[in-house]
């Protein structure tokens, strides 16, 4: 197993949501089974005529569903039914976009000046915004590791190709997609 970058599962609201943080406990809330939260006003934002939180997830054979999952609702934890569960991470971008009351998560590499990212806090720290920057240092509460995996360590073109990766060019390229390099030097 080697880690070669890290990505921040961004949480997204339309860009019009007043909201200006959110915790951990209140995705819980939004997301969860048991949670009880099913309008903005039950979590303090004022969104008008869009009180209706609209809840946008992606599907259960995903990764992202599966990360945040386990981050958030904890790893026995249940998605509350009824959300909207799209196939792609720009898919939930797309139609957070569209729509004044959702929330989604997705990676940070979708996001766009349509949407809103959200700071998330976590045990009672303040919160933090998802960024390159905070998936590396580990202050966003929601950012995991990119993995890469090989038969033992690797050696001959597996080990030149694992090495170009974990180079300056190959972690330029993470960057560049927007994901977070393993470091930031």
């Amino acid at each position: 197993e080697h880690i070669v970058g890290f990505d921040a599962l961004a949480v997204y609201v339309h860009k019009d949501n007043p909201i200006e943080s959110i915790t951990i406990e209140q995705l819980a809330d939004i997301y969860g089974d048991d949670g009880e939260a099913t309008k903005w006003s039950d979590l303090g934002v004022d969104m008008g005529d869009n009180d209706e939180i609209v809840r946008v997830s992606r599907q259960n054979n995903s990764g992202t569903y599966v990360y945040f999952r386990n981050t958030v609702l904890g790893k026995q934890g249940k998605y509350k039914l009824g959300s909207l569960d799209l196939h792609g991470s720009k898919d939930v971008v797309e139609l957070v976009e569209k729509t004044p009351g959702a929330i989604g998560y997705s990676g940070l590499a979708y996001a766009n000046e349509h949407v809103k990212l959200v700071p998330v806090s976590m045990g009672g720290k303040d919160p933090v915004t998802p960024s390159v920057e905070t998936a590396v240092d580990g202050t966003y509460a929601i950012a995991r590791p990119l993995m890469m995996y090989t038969n033992g360590e690797p050696t001959g073109a597996v080990k030149e190709y694992m090495d170009w990766i974990l180079s300056p060019t190959g972690q330029g390229i993470i960057r560049k997609k927007g994901y977070a390099p393993v470091s930031m030097d």
